[in-house]
């Protein structure tokens, strides 16, 4: 093993220390009074344990990319959000059917909430893609494909811990165990290619975190019916079928991402300086 290499893969460890308490942190959650305040702790906590570990494995450089290509890498991973619009649709469908009234405390806990979502995008985008980019490009600079090699070892674990209380006994979460990970395989993949080309963490924390706000804002606003919380794998096959159109959805965005910026990017010279 080359000196550079026996450098590089103690942060690799890092990276994986900083995954550890990423999902440490969530069992902690575990434990906490479910409302947005406790959630916001937690999240805060998470937020600035993953930033410990992002500047333990990339120096003084990971706050010195003031590049201004946030709005660049907004504008791009726009179409990501597609699919959480179709959810915002089915909310407005319950609130004209149901015609709710406003729920208790909504303006704090929409502040709240919007506040939660947005640290959900900063520390999974800080460990899941500027953390590992940080610690796996130097570890596997010397294979043949570095960046791939980075996106798949990411994209796994980033979408493997959002399934990770499958049932492998029900056939349908099986199907569904595969999906999502294939959807946020493609999904991370599409947010490397970004910070490939631009370094800017904040731009993906933004689109991550309205990927996460979208779905549930309206429930923060108006009392629906409370229906039965499950977990991202359900038994149901109307689950699977909408993996199945987002696997579809992100594929094509990422096409997208991949045809306007990844051919853009010099990989050599990238990886040369990175």
């Amino acid at each position: 093993m080359t000196e550079g290499k026996t450098r590089a893969w103690p942060k690799v460890l890092l990276w994986l220390a900083s995954v550890v308490i990423l999902i440490g942190m969530f069992f902690f959650g575990m434990f906490l009074p479910e409302n947005n305040v406790s959630l916001l702790i937690q999240n805060l906590l998470t937020a600035a344990a993953v930033l410990v570990f992002l500047y333990l494995i990339s120096g003084r450089k990971t706050f010195g990319f003031r590049n201004n290509q946030t709005g660049f890498t907004v504008r791009r991973l726009l179409p990501m959000l597609i699919f959480p619009l179709v959810f915002v649709a089915m909310g407005l469908i319950s609130l004209a059917s149901e015609r709710p009234s406003l729920a208790e405390h909504w303006a704090v806990n929409l502040l709240l909430y919007t506040a939660n979502m947005f640290l959900v995008g900063v520390y999974e985008e800080a460990c899941f893609r500027a953390c590992a980019c940080d610690a796996l490009l130097p570890a596997l600079k010397k294979t043949r494909h570095p960046f791939l090699y980075t996106a798949l070892i990411s994209g796994l674990l980033f979408g493997y811990i959002h399934v990770v209380f499958t049932d492998f006994t029900d056939l349908q979460q099986v199907l569904q165990f595969f999906l999502k990970i294939g959807q946020l395989v493609l999904f991370g993949s599409a947010c490397m290619l970004l910070y490939w080309k631009t370094r800017n963490l904040l731009g993906l924390a933004i689109i991550h975190g309205l990927n996460d706000f979208l779905p549930g804002f309206l429930s923060e606003i108006f009392a629906f019916h409370e229906a039965e919380e499950e977990g991202y794998t359900t038994g149901d096959a109307s689950t699977t079928i909408l993996f199945a159109v987002q696997l579809v959805i992100t594929g094509l965005c990422f096409l997208a991402v991949y045809k306007k910026v990844g051919r853009t990017i010099d990989y050599k010279k990238t990886l040369e300086e990175w």
